[in-house]
């Protein structure tokens, strides 16, 4: 069975991801890992005696804490079945790297889940960890004081860079789960390449039945100033309720998120989730 990873620190960002977690896997029948990372203030070389006791008391005190976040989702179950949804609390010793690639290499991760709120040090390591990377495994951002509801509606931002398709398949899995609409957006900057790329989104949908994916519409759209702004306008517009894209050059991603009229800032004042892919180089 598929796994959704929620890395938590016991902070209001913990609460949000997992309602969010829960609520996706109510409805995907995905198994919930809650991973909580220790490490001790003491090196093992130096007294081992005091590294192993100071490491067993931190995973003590994150168990009893991790029983108090499960107990709010005892009574939450499988849409359909009526089996309790499964969250499997995990505590690991060591660097988050090393911890994250066991996570990854024993279990069927398809998809990990962090809010806007958790620390700088949680985000850059699953955004850029290189086993993350090598996983291809999407990352779902929520807003800080977002409120879980079901999807009805998301848009990919398709990046033709031949795997959209792969993207597409995926995302159909996860919106077919909510019975949602699937828009696969490109914006187009160049006037001149408009007619190119409108084939390119052509033959990206003659891969798919459109007949059998009713939901599913693909649309290219024009805006001379920038993808972002194309986007932002898209977005403001349309209200999905998740929008999922590409991460590729580190200074884009800045540009997206970074700056105050920004796809990041108008996810945060309507509560859009943000689903990132990031390609292996």
């Amino acid at each position: 069975m598929e796994h959704i990873l929620v890395p938590i620190n016991f902070t209001p960002a913990t609460e949000i991801s997992l309602a969010h977690a829960v609520g996706i896997a109510q409805t995907s029948h995905k198994v919930i890992i809650m991973c909580y990372f220790v490490t001790s203030t003491v090196p093992l070389g130096a007294n081992a005696v005091l590294h192993k006791r100071e490491i067993k008391e931190k995973y003590k005190k994150a168990y009893m804490e991790m029983r108090v976040l499960l107990s709010q989702y005892e009574n939450h179950t499988y849409n359909g079945t009526g089996q309790p949804v499964m969250i499997e609390p995990l505590v690991m010793e060591g660097h988050p790297d090393d911890a994250t690639e066991k996570i990854m290499q024993d279990n069927s991760i398809a998809m990990i889940v962090l809010s806007h709120k958790d620390s700088n040090e949680i985000k850059d390591l699953f955004l850029n960890n290189k086993v993350v990377k090598e996983a291809n495994c999407p990352i779902l951002t929520i807003p800080k004081d977002a409120t879980y509801k079901p999807l009805e509606y998301v848009v990919y931002a398709a990046n033709f860079d031949g795997n959209d398709a792969k993207r597409i398949r995926d995302l159909i899995e996860l919106t077919s789960d909510f019975d949602a609409k699937l828009d696969c957006l490109h914006v187009c900057t160049d006037g001149k390449k408009l007619r190119e790329e409108n084939e390119k989104m052509q033959e990206l949908q003659a891969e798919f039945d459109v007949v059998l994916f009713s939901k599913l519409s693909f649309k290219v759209i024009r805006d001379s100033k920038s993808i972002i702004n194309g986007l932002e306008n898209y977005l403001s517009n349309h209200q999905p309720d998740m929008l999922v894209m590409l991460k590729t050059e580190q200074s884009f991603f800045k540009k997206l998120f970074g700056n105050k009229e920004s796809v990041r800032k108008m996810a945060l004042d309507n509560g859009m989730p943000i689903m990132i892919y990031r390609e292996p180089k």
